[in-house]
């Protein structure tokens, strides 16, 4: 069963609803009473809205440098009685073997009601075990908190048990950018949040990444926007463009051979349709996404190198070679496949990894060494695209990975893109 049904399961019999009161905004407190490192459980990706995922890290805080081990995440619907003084135990810190930790969880039924793991603690000083949390689209759920508590178990000439501090998490409402618009269908809402833009990935084998994803560094998106769940298909744009430049014919594979001047063209044509038809928001506009809202939404709360894990298979994407399984997915000969054809990620997009790159509507530069909000590069000669084709191999589709040619690049079988409706930028 899928982890956001289990929790709307969960939460629905645990927390009572009646006379809740709503808040607009999603809350993560911690909480503790300095027993248990703080920072050893963080929220690392992602915000607590209904309808989206973030991420939970577990770290040793306490060990200059902790060996490797397995970490469980545990989710209450309530604090330990004792709360907030929680229940001392001997043994079960961070620290030295034999120091104490402290459990601030109730751990009698029906808590905890989730627990994950046990899930890699890779070791060294900046390690962590990543935990994803999707949080289903019900209503019910705004205002209802979660609790979660970390246990580290590693391994150092017998078991050290660890607990980390606590969170209390409380789930907020989206706001849709503009209560009682309708977006053209095949859009999904994305919510604003922040997230680590790029990758620190070792530039040999399997990730080959380059000094151009780097470095890693956090970006705000401040505003929601909704993106197309599927690249836009050859249907899609001989509807709308009249004509199909494509390669691989077939109404449902996606849009290719078409330059960055081709899809700009097409979003402003969108544009105009749906303008006449006073269904685009005041302040947005269908256009191409900017290359950071593209991998916020392709990473849909996740911090590895694929939004589906640390390694991609030929049963995730549409692409040719597999570092991972050291295997041949497709050859050459085959091209695009049909527009989700492979599972979507937590956000409801598909195939944000392979089949077709997809232009981004920015300009290609080198990333800042700070945090930035919003960013949007114009001026340069190339123009973005990112994810990765049907013939590229699996380090090229990378959520961080990056591309770049002239926007007159036309004819390119694996180049396609996709539509956001979004804050209006002009390149």
């Amino acid at each position: 069963m899928q982890l956001g049904l289990r929790l709307a399961r969960i939460l629905t019999l645990a927390i009572g609803f009646a006379g809740v009161s709503l808040p607009a905004s999603a809350q993560v407190t911690p909480y503790g009473s300095g027993v248990n490192p703080a920072g050893s459980l963080e929220l690392t990706a992602g915000s607590p809205w209904i309808g989206t995922s973030f991420q939970l890290s577990v770290r040793n805080t306490a060990v200059a440098n902790p060996l490797p081990g397995q970490a469980f995440l545990y989710l209450a619907s309530q604090p330990a009685p004792g709360f907030p003084a929680g229940l001392v135990l001997p043994g079960l810190g961070l620290g030295a073997l034999g120091s104490s930790g402290e459990l601030l969880l109730d751990v009698l039924p029906p808590n905890p009601f989730l627990t994950l793991g046990p899930t890699l603690y890779p070791g060294g000083t900046s390690s962590a075990a990543n935990f994803s949390l999707s949080v289903p689209s019900n209503p019910a759920l705004v205002g209802a908190d979660i609790f979660a508590q970390g246990l580290l178990l590693t391994d150092n000439q017998g078991l050290l048990l660890g607990l980390t501090n606590a969170l209390q998490i409380t789930l907020g409402a989206p706001t849709a950018p503009i209560p009682g618009v309708t977006p053209i269908p095949g859009l999904a809402i994305i919510q604003p949040g922040t997230f680590q833009m790029g990758s620190n990935a070792v530039g040999g084998p399997p990730y080959f990444s380059g000094l151009e994803d780097k470095p890693v560094h956090p970006v705000t998106i401040s505003r929601p926007f909704w993106m197309g769940t599927t690249e836009v298909t050859q249907a899609q744009f001989q509807a709308l463009m009249g004509s199909n430049p494509s390669e691989f014919i077939g109404p449902d594979r996606p849009v290719e051979r078409a330059s960055w001047f081709d899809a700009r063209a097409y979003c402003n044509t969108l544009m105009a349709r749906q303008s006449a038809l006073g269904s685009v928001p005041p302040g947005y506009q269908y256009r191409l996404p900017t290359e950071a809202e593209w991998e916020y939404a392709c990473r849909a709360g996740t911090t590895t190198e694929f939004n589906v894990g640390s390694a991609l298979f030929c049963d995730q994407a549409r692409f040719r070679y597999s570092y991972h399984s050291l295997s041949e997915c497709t050859g050459l000969q085959l091209g695009t496949v049909p527009v989700g054809s492979y599972p979507a990620n937590a956000w409801g997009l598909y195939d944000m990894h392979g089949n077709v790159w997809e232009w981004c509507l920015d300009s290609y530069s080198s990333y800042p060494a700070g945090a930035v909000a919003d960013p949007f590069v114009t001026g340069g000669p190339s123009r973005v695209f990112r994810g990765g084709a049907w013939r590229n191999e699996s380090y090229e589709c990378r959520s961080a990975s990056r591309n770049a040619d002239g926007p007159g690049l036309a004819g390119n079988i694996g180049i396609g893109f996709r539509v956001v409706l979004a804050p209006i930028l002009i390149p």
